[in-house]
């Protein structure tokens, strides 16, 4: 017997030998205890100690079965514990970092988190900002941009007047304008603002569609939110899938108007990536980005 098992089982053998009894408690002359030890790195061994009133005897066997049940749960246990902290380590490396922008134009217009790889671009020449009768201007109605533009990744904000939005359409603009239920139907509004962001849009890429189910109004009926899917040009669908594994291209953008200046402007982000990027870590970060988007209400200046 090697001598790490022989010191053991002769100290749980005087221990049970030396343990006293009392007429309150008294040990069954016969009675069974088991120990589990490994004899050698190949072979486990347990340890079955019989007791009566007067010896203590050991008995040696093989007890594979018994060991692999006793450590089930616990290798089960740590097993899980180990995978929900690699889980919990991936998510942490895969989340994106972001960054708070806010607008250092006089005036101020609006804050919004952006990721922190991602270029920012406050337009603030005259001829870049758009009328602020007309909302037109060389860019359009765009006041910022951001991006990676090494994977089509877009934000954009842009700035109208909100009756202008509507007689550009040949709508009556008199009246309420201070809530978009006020303006009409959440899915009618949403379809004008785009609308008139692919009027400002250059090239000939397919129209954005609205996905209908993606309208939502807020409860005081100043913020509407919405998407939109495109389907993108693809000049060699058979490049395309040898390169990226897939024949056609869409792009996803998630966007949010708001009424919330007080100064008879209409604030919209528009954040958008290619649907492989927009489906996972990316995509949580654009819509973070919509989210965060808040403008600065002007009524009292800043």
């Amino acid at each position: 017997m090697p001598p790490r098992l022989f010191s053991l089982t002769m100290a749980f053998c005087l221990a049970l030998s030396s343990t006293p009894t009392s007429r309150a408690f008294t040990t069954p002359s016969t009675s069974w205890a088991l120990l589990e030890a490994t004899a050698a790195p190949s072979r486990i061994v347990s340890i079955q100690a019989h007791r009566d009133d007067n010896n203590c005897q050991l008995i040696l066997c093989d007890s594979r079965r018994q060991f692999l049940q006793a450590t089930a749960a616990i290798t089960v246990t740590s097993w899980t514990e180990k995978a929900l902290a690699a889980d919990s380590v991936a998510d942490a490396e895969t989340e994106v970092p972001m960054k708070t922008f806010v607008d250092n134009a006089k005036p101020s217009l609006f804050s919004i988190d952006i990721p922190k790889r991602f270029f920012a671009i406050r337009r603030s020449s005259k001829g870049d900002l758009p009328d602020e009768k007309t909302g037109k201007g060389r860019r359009g109605g765009t006041i910022f941009t951001a991006g990676d533009m090494s994977k089509a990744e877009v934000i954009a904000v842009e700035r109208f007047p909100t009756r202008a939005l509507l007689e550009d359409e040949g709508i009556d603009a008199s009246g309420d304008l201070s809530t978009f239920s006020a303006i009409g139907e959440p899915v009618a509004v949403a379809n004008l603002l785009l609308r008139r962001r692919e009027k400002d849009k250059p090239g000939t890429q397919n129209i954005a569609v609205l996905v209908g189910d993606s309208v939502d109004l807020s409860p005081d009926g100043r913020t509407l939110t919405f998407s939109l899917k495109q389907q993108i040009n693809v000049e060699k669908p058979e490049l395309l899938m040898e390169t990226m594994g897939v024949s056609e291209l869409y792009r996803t953008t998630v966007a949010k108007a708001t009424l919330t200046s007080n100064d008879g402007q209409l604030l919209v982000v528009f954040a958008s990536a290619l649907d492989q990027d927009f489906s996972g870590p990316d995509g949580v970060a654009l819509n973070k980005s919509v989210n965060s988007f808040t403008a600065i209400d002007q009524s009292a200046g800043n």
